[in-house]
């Protein structure tokens, strides 16, 4: 931050927690960048003696838009933001972090150039196009104002983001700590940055990286920025001193870790190194079968069998997965008995996920369901697995899990597909799947790979 000696009315600022924030009714459809950032400043005291004058002409021009009369004593920095984007200010004034939730009460704010940047009552910044334009934050208390030059472009090209964490271990629930980021190019110091969590059920994140533990298991704390999404990650870890080792369901075993790697395979998938595979992974989840596509038929996967005993035989913790195509209870329960009688005798590491997806084609026999009824069928399912015995749960991608069924209606564990760069699904998780790309696990050409929390 530096006192600039001209100053533009305008700028912007305040912040507000990125997940209560309400909706924001500029053109949502031109947003690039999902999430709300968070871009921080500090406001300083001045000297009051030689700032009164100063400060009521400053608010003055943060109304009117004129200059402002003692530049010298406006607080004010440069940035470069990119085009379709929302972010907040988090203000620190005078030392003191401002809640952002209280931003409309501490603080006004104003954009020079509403056709570049637009900027609400609570210092939400909704970015438009490439441009110049002013953000001003004026302190209502005493008029002081702090103005961020934004110059809007297409890119902002980050190298790298580091945290002063890149691992953390708990034991109790409810302990805090501060994560810092520190970004490079200098240039880029300032940047808006977005927070995330993998699974808010382990630990929370609020828009300026503090760290709330919440729960047992594991998870990632991630922070983001630039067009280029360079993130950078803390892993959490929470031991649950209650942990046992066995959960005593019929042929249902749980390991004595909380997290790890998953890999997943079908019959669309080469293993040529068993051991490798072994060595890479902590667990790994196998095709049973699949509904068809068209005429709904109940198939085994062609390597089902032979993927089993591998992993028998190599000590791999596994469990399946089977591709619904359902369109009722009644097959939802058919295929819950089918994955139930493929499953006797084999002792599982992990719940049974339905796939509840697409064919992809817009043809398949389920593709156009409504959320009712494809929750309806992912259910009965899913508690006929249950019933017999066997845990269960539903997979699918973040977009998918959010509109095309009723997550509240599945009170089963849940396996998400995100390859962001980040896990958008904020209920709780299993496992997220991260990329479908990777490589050096055993398996031919390329094969899925999640992290499992739990």
């Amino acid at each position: 931050m530096k006192i600039k000696k001209s100053i533009i009315a305008g700028l912007f600022s305040a912040a507000v927690i990125a997940m209560a924030m309400p909706a924001f009714h500029a053109n949502a459809a031109a947003l690039k960048y999902s999430g709300v950032y968070t871009k921080e400043i500090s406001i300083d005291e001045v000297d009051n003696s030689a700032s009164s004058a100063s400060a009521t002409a400053s608010s003055a021009a943060a109304t009117t838009g004129a200059t402002v009369a003692n530049p010298e004593d406006v607080q004010s920095e440069s940035v470069r933001v990119m085009t379709g984007m929302k972010f907040v200010i988090g203000v620190t004034r005078y030392g003191d972090e401002v809640n952002t939730n209280k931003n409309k009460s501490n603080f006004k704010f104003r954009s020079s150039n509403k056709k570049v940047a637009k900027v609400s009552a609570k210092g939400l910044v909704t970015t438009l196009k490439a441009g110049k334009c002013d953000i001003t934050v004026t302190n209502k208390k005493d008029g002081v104002p702090y103005v961020i030059h934004m110059t809007v472009g297409k890119t902002v090209k980050v190298k790298s983001i580091k945290l002063n964490e890149t691992s953390k271990n708990f034991k109790k629930i409810g302990k805090t700590f501060q994560l810092e980021a520190k970004v490079k190019p200098k240039k880029h110091t300032d940047i808006p940055l977005l927070w995330g969590t993998t699974d808010d059920s382990v630990a929370e994140v609020n828009n300026r990286g503090l760290v709330t533990i919440t729960g047992y298991g594991t998870c990632q704390i991630y922070c983001k920025g630039g067009s280029n999404g360079i993130t950078a990650k803390c892993t959490m870890k929470v031991k649950n001193p209650d942990d046992s080792e066995n959960n005593g369901s019929s042929g249902i075993s749980s390991l004595t870790y909380n997290t790890g790697k998953l890999v997943d395979i079908s019959s669309h998938n080469t293993v040529n190194n068993w051991q490798q595979l072994k060595n890479s992974c902590d667990g790994v989840i196998i095709r049973v079968g699949y509904r068809g596509y068209t005429n709904g038929t109940l198939q085994e996967d062609i390597k089902f069998r032979s993927n089993v005993y591998n992993c028998q035989q190599h000590g791999i913790p596994f469990s399946v997965y089977f591709f619904t195509t359902a369109v009722n209870a009644a097959e939802g329960a058919e295929e819950g008995n089918w994955i139930a009688n493929e499953l006797a005798g084999m002792n599982i590491a992990m719940p049974v996920f339905i796939d509840t997806e697409s064919s992809g084609t817009g043809n398949g026999r389920s593709d156009n369901l409504s959320k009712g009824d494809r929750t309806t069928a992912v259910r009965a399912a899913c508690a006929q697995l249950q019933a017999r015995g066997v845990p269960a749960g539903v997979y699918g991608s973040t977009s998918w899990l959010y509109n095309r069924v009723d997550m509240s209606q599945l009170p089963f564990s849940v396996w998400v597909a995100d390859y962001r760069g980040y896990c958008g699904y904020g209920g709780s998780k299993f496992a997220w799947q991260y990329t479908s790309n990777a490589t050096g696990y055993g398996v031919a050409n390329r094969c899925d790979v999640s992290n499992w929390y739990k």
